[in-house]
């Protein structure tokens, strides 16, 4: 029996790193993707795309590892079910509560892995990505506006025009600048010069001197004049983490604050979850000699996705408070629990 444990367990490891490797490629080309047009608009610079990428894999690997271990258990029992190897192995004595066993003796290392990837080495991570990403926008400060160009920002909300950068300062000389409000209204600003910023949460910022400000629309027409003046270039900081996440470990386990109880039951729900999909592993990967191996995979997937969907609603709910802090996402734990025992006691009575 042991060395039939050995080989079941190589063989969900080994399909487990596959996995694994795949998913995390697919993200990392995404996000380079998403890298290099920030580099190519001149917000990023491009020395610290592939500093980035690397903090990045940390995050994906954790996110990653039940989703790959779920994926990686069907694929392999379902080789051995089609094989008829899963047969052989009944046939020699090998009870159904082995799999589980089996299962569990990954399951609980992977678990601590995530709780430790959770609670501490991504939040340093985090931390990092944030000096990373700051010191890279402030690289790439003198090259996102050009001289003589008309270019959009904020996703077409400002288009700004600087008649010259002067090379040694920086500062932003002649600056012309149309904006859309949200209200319909046009704004032209006018500036004798100005200079860029990047404050402590790394948005981007010019900052206009001795201009003049107009605004209209087809009802009134004003005009500001200013000494100084304060617009936002960036629209979004889509590519930084949650503060939450930079969190510490201490600060989440005793912090009393919503936010804090969010953040606590959000690190949790990753190795929680890896029992959860152990009730369901056998039931999901069991599969006929003439079925495909592919059969049950897709009901995987879906009860993936509606859990993990369903604890990203109960974070919401906690936030808006909707949902209890104390509560937070146990509730949500404990149906899939009832749902994933259920199928775990019907698919033993059926064998």
């Amino acid at each position: 029996m042991k060395l039939i444990n050995r080989y079941i367990r190589r063989e969900i490891l080994s399909t487990f790193a596959a996995v694994l490797l795949v998913l995390i490629a697919i993200l990392l080309v995404q996000r380079l993707a998403f890298y290099l047009n920030q580099v190519i608009n001149g917000s990023l610079s491009q020395s610290a795309v592939f500093s980035l990428l690397g903090l990045q894999i940390v995050r994906f690997i954790t996110e990653l590892l039940p989703l790959s271990f779920l994926l990686a258990s069907i694929l392999a029992f379902g080789r051995l079910y089609k094989d008829s190897e899963m047969t052989a192995f009944y046939a020699l004595g090998m009870p159904v509560k082995r799999l589980y066993r089996i299962l569990l003796q990954i399951g609980f290392p992977l678990s601590f892995l995530i709780l430790i990837l959770n609670f501490w080495i991504v939040p340093e991570i985090a931390q990092i990505q944030e000096i990373v990403l700051k010191k890279a926008r402030e690289e790439a400060q003198l090259t996102i506006l050009k001289p003589g160009v008309f270019q959009e920002f904020a996703r077409g909300k400002h288009t700004i025009y600087v008649q010259s950068i002067n090379g040694e300062t920086g500062s932003l000389e002649k600056i012309f600048i149309k904006s859309k409000e949200a209200n319909g209204a046009q704004v032209i600003t006018f500036a004798d010069k100005g200079t860029q910023e990047i404050d402590e949460n790394n948005v981007r910022f010019v900052i206009l001197e001795n201009g003049s400000r107009t605004s209209s629309n087809s009802e009134y027409s004003e005009v500001l004049y200013f000494e100084t003046l304060r617009i936002r270039l960036d629209v979004d900081r889509s590519d930084s983490w949650p503060k939450a996440i930079a969190w510490s470990a201490k600060d989440v386990i005793t912090g009393d604050s919503v936010l804090e109880k969010r953040e606590l039951q959000r690190r949790l729900s990753g190795p929680i979850s890896i029992f959860m999909l152990i009730l369901l592993i056998p039931a999901l990967s069991h599969s006929k000699p003439r079925q495909g191996r592919f059969n049950k995979l897709i009901i995987g997937v879906i009860f993936y996705v509606f859990y993990f969907n369903l604890l990203g609603m109960g974070l919401s709910w906690m936030k808006s408070g909707k949902v209890n802090p104390d509560i937070g996402l146990w509730w949500i734990h404990g149906i899939m629990f009832l749902f994933a025992f259920y199928i775990y006691k019907r698919y033993n009575r059926s064998l």
